[in-house]
Formats: structure tokens, C-alpha cells, sequence
């Protein structure tokens, strides 16, 4: 058997489509892993169980991580869980995963 690569969803508007895992109650907000299947890990510094703040909270997050502004983000699934799948409109998948890499190694 071959390589496997990971997933890669792309959007039809242009841009690409992320898994995400929200823990809260951190220290700090910060993208803390991506899974080998390809899921991005978020602790957030938020506490509590309020879906509203914490998305809230997610999106601040991906802003400055991805350099995007916040109507570039928008939660496709998942807006009351902690699996979400994340739309980031007008970005390359390429740039986002480079993103999310630099993130990693700020830490």
C-alpha cells in the first residue's frame, strides 16, 4: 500500500474546510495538535458550556491564527458541539495548513 494522504476538503467558493476538536478551560487559546487524520485540536481559555461564547472564541482564534477576517469563517457543522467542521471562504487549503503549522511551532 502507497502514501496515504490527509483528507483535504476544498469549497466551491474557494477555500477549504477544517475538522475541528474544542477542549476549553485552558490557560491559554492556542491550536494544540492536528491528529493524524487530520483533526485540529483547540484549547480555548474560555470556560463553561455557553456555545455562543465559545465560538466566539474559536473564530477570534482562527482569525489571528489564519490571518483571515471573521466574515471568512463560518461554522458549518457543529455549532452546539465540540466536533465542528469549519469553513475559512477565500482561502488556499495550502495557506491554511502552513497557518496552522506556524501556529504549532509558536506554541
Amino acid at each position: 500500500m502507497g502514501r496515504t494522504t490527509k483528507p483535504r476538503f476544498t469549497q466551491p467558493k474557494g477555500g477549504a474546510a477544517l475538522s475541528i476538536l474544542v477542549r476549553t478551560g485552558g490557560s491559554q487559546s492556542r491550536v494544540e495538535r492536528i491528529t493524524e487524520d487530520g483533526v485540529v485540536v483547540i484549547c480555548l481559555s474560555t470556560s463553561g458550556t455557553d456555545s455562543d461564547q465559545i465560538n466566539t472564541a474559536l473564530k477570534a482564534l482562527l482569525e489571528s491564527v489564519l490571518g483571515v477576517k471573521r466574515s471568512q469563517l463560518e461554522i458549518v457543522a457543529g455549532e452546539m458541539s465540540a466536533q465542528k467542521l469549519v469553513a475559512v471562504l477565500g482561502q488556499d487549503p495550502e495557506k491554511v495548513d502552513e497557518a496552522l503549522k506556524k501556529a504549532l511551532k509558536a506554541g
